[in-house]
């Protein structure tokens, strides 16, 4: 049988945001007011509980606690995507050396600066947002990577397809880009009106390129989830996937109600 305060701390975790008084404890587990009024004083105690107003508590935030809210959706940030494309700066064509390309002039003249090693860099915000900077990198074997830093303003789905169309819009002049794939992505969730508390931020790195955080965000004032991915993969499929997630089930049109065949 479960011991009372095994009920109340139940109640508080299934809704962690939300405080509650005795009477409110009493309709949610059955107990008696006394009972409750002793267990919440005992929790308190133990700094298991917190008390937010006279006679109201609520469960004390923790990473545990967090993972019972789902309601945030998963947003992305620190998106790098690497592809390649057909023409290469180095390397000299007819005698035509690779600081006299054609292609070394349109990078210039597009808004990138040279950097070391034959690298070409331009940096810009999206749309003007302050806290979604884009950065191309074009290298000189001919691999652009474009690395989309928005920390303090994750995107959804729809949003970094719209980005992605933007930096493909604007490299028309370097031609056909092909084999298109997102390298690093980090995805979250941000819980508001939640603190963590006792430790300000709890890591966990599985590998040297996934590592699992959970932490107050201050600039944002929110309690954020995340986990950090070095992959390799298709644009299409990243892109396939996150939509998954992004598009309510109900929403699906891929298949009918009238689709399901009874075979009994």
């Amino acid at each position: 049988m479960q011991k009372a305060h095994e009920k109340i701390i139940k109640v508080l975790k299934n809704d962690p945001i939300h405080s509650y008084n005795a009477p409110a404890l009493k309709k949610k587990t059955g107990l008696n007011l006394n009972t409750i009024h002793s267990e919440l004083r005992r929790l308190f105690d133990k700094k298991l509980i917190v008390r937010e107003s006279h006679g109201f508590y609520r469960i004390k935030h923790t990473a545990e606690t967090i993972s019972f809210l789902e309601k945030p959706p998963t947003l992305l940030h620190g998106i790098m995507v690497s592809m390649n494309m057909l023409r290469k700066l180095q390397k000299g064509i007819h005698g035509i050396t690779a600081d006299s390309c054609k292609l070394d002039e349109d990078l210039v003249r597009f808004g990138f600066v040279k950097k070391s090693n034959k690298r070409f860099v331009c940096s810009f915000y999206y749309q003007d947002d302050s806290h979604r900077l884009v950065t191309i990198t074009v290298h000189s074997v001919g691999r652009v990577d474009v690395y989309l830093n928005c920390s303090n303003h994750p995107v959804n789905y729809f949003e970094f397809r719209d980005v992605l169309n933007f930096v493909k819009g604007k490299l028309f002049f370097l031609g056909s880009l092909v084999d298109q794939r997102v390298i690093q992505f980090g995805m979250g969730k941000d819980f508001k009106s939640i603190r963590l508390e006792g430790a300000s931020s709890l890591s966990l790195r599985v590998f040297m390129s996934h590592w699992f955080r959970v932490y107050n965000k201050e600039s944002l004032g929110v309690c954020r989830v995340e986990q950090h991915v070095k992959c390799d993969v298709s644009v299409d499929t990243f892109v396939s996937l996150f939509e998954r997630m992004f598009v309510p089930v109900g929403n699906d049109r891929s298949f009918k109600e009238d689709d399901f065949v009874d075979v009994a």
